[in-house]
């Protein structure tokens, strides 16, 4: 019998863009702006 082991990946915030799966930081930042529009404008998050 074995126990599945799950893993939690904490991100440093530092990483190069290749490690998270991008070219360039300009892709990162491509994708991450609507992300960041949503988060602000969703009234059920708050960041009050």
């Amino acid at each position: 019998m074995t126990n599945p082991v799950e893993s939690m990946v904490i991100s440093l915030g530092n990483e190069p863009a290749e490690v998270l799966g991008f070219k360039t930081e300009e892709q990162i930042e491509t994708a991450l702006i609507p992300l960041m529009e949503e988060v602000l404008t969703n009234e059920a998050i708050s960041l009050k």
